[in-house]
């Protein structure tokens, strides 16, 4: 009996002990409770998740390098050349007293009225130019009313196509001719001039032309002393900020002089100083030096062209000048001058009022009192500083 009650006991032990293995086995969370370090694949969800650390505004942050970035170069423009034409004194018609056999008018009818008659031996240098700049010495006008003066000029209004025909796109006003007939044959001047779409300069305007997308200014100023240099200073600087070339053109000197006076030199090089980039001049009726102050040229007489002034003229000498101005991505980076030895006539024994260009004897002669003159000027140029061309 006794040992069948342990063989109970033993079974009741036994049968209670795989019950706890059993449980233990079904809970392995109780079972590593007490050691999580003895399976890292369980995790306590318990456990605070640790929170993403700020950014510290006193640590730079580390930039990943950039390639230099080298700015595509703007192409350099082509040189772009101007090239200016400058001639004296041009007197269309002439004083009304002057009825003797070939006056300029009554040339004008025995060649027929032909307007392309006056420029044909200079014509096709003005032609090639891109501007072509005269003074103007005479006025185009109908009026009767005139100036108490000895000598008066004036045209009909029709006869502006000689210019025209001629290629001579503008022209200077600032001289002491232009108000021969008063202010009625002044206005009048304007007007045929304008209709006949031929620029002026002077007496307050300054003209602006555009040629190969360049602006060219022109200034014209009468200049018998330098009271003129607060005015012309304001213009300077108007065509200096509107135009990339600017041109002043003075009516100055001493009538049949070949040597400028210090008024011409000292308001010369006032201009160049001032920005201008060529000065030319008339007046004297004859040719005088030529300076070249600060790499630009100041020409302070070009003497008589097309002059129906006189009809026969002891000085017949006379050239153009031309100034080649080379413009790269707007900025004048050459200048150049180009001589033409002319005469104001075709006839050496009277004024036939052609201006020609000369040849041998002839023009070896006007280029040698061109540098005669030059070289009593303190800037004066010589054989190498202009192309004497034919």
């Amino acid at each position: 009996m006794l040992n069948r009650l342990i063989i109970i006991l033993l079974i009741i032990l036994v049968v209670l002990g795989l019950g706890l293995l059993a449980m233990e086995l079904i809970d392995p969370v109780k079972q590593y409770a007490n050691d999580p370090t003895t399976s890292p694949e369980l995790v306590d969800i318990t456990t605070e998740v640790p929170e993403t650390p700020k950014p510290n505004p006193s640590i730079s942050p580390i930039k990943s390098p950039n390639p230099t970035v080298v700015p595509t170069p703007e192409p350099t423009a082509e040189p772009v050349e101007i090239l200016i034409s400058f001639a004296g004194d041009v007197t269309i018609g002439t004083d009304e007293t002057f009825t003797y056999t070939n006056s300029f008018p009554d040339r004008y009818e025995r060649v027929g009225r032909d307007d392309s008659y006056f420029f044909k031996g200079v014509k096709h240098l003005f032609e090639n130019d891109d501007l072509t700049l005269v003074n103007l010495e005479t006025t185009f006008t109908t009026s009767k009313k005139k100036a108490d003066k000895r000598y008066r000029f004036k045209a009909e209004p029709s006869m502006v196509n000689i210019l025209t025909e001629g290629s001579v796109e503008m022209v200077n006003i600032s001289n002491n001719h232009i108000y021969d007939y008063l202010d009625i044959g002044f206005q009048e001047t304007l007007q045929t001039l304008e209709q006949a779409d031929i620029q002026y300069s002077g007496e307050g305007h300054i003209a602006y032309y555009e040629a190969k997308g360049i602006t060219i200014a022109s200034i014209g100023y009468i200049a018998w002393n330098t009271e003129i240099q607060d005015s012309l200073e304001k213009d300077i600087a108007e065509a200096r900020d509107n135009a990339d070339l600017v041109i002043v053109s003075f009516h100055w000197g001493e009538e049949s002089s070949n040597y400028p006076i210090s008024v011409q030199m000292d308001l010369g090089r006032f201009c160049i100083d001032q920005g201008v980039d060529i000065v030319v001049g008339h007046h004297p009726h004859v040719m005088q030096g030529i300076d070249k102050y600060k790499g630009k040229y100041i020409v302070y007489s070009l003497a008589n062209f097309c002059f129906g002034g006189h009809g026969n003229p002891k000085d017949k000498d006379t050239f153009i000048f031309q100034g080649r101005f080379t413009f790269q991505n707007g900025e004048l980076i050459n200048n150049e001058g180009i001589v033409y030895a002319c005469s104001v006539s075709s006839q050496s024994n009277i004024n036939d009022y052609q201006p020609t260009l000369l040849k041998g004897e002839d023009r070896e002669k006007v280029i040698n009192r061109i540098l005669e003159y030059s070289t009593k000027l303190k800037y004066g140029i010589t054989s190498e500083d202009v192309i004497f061309s034919e």
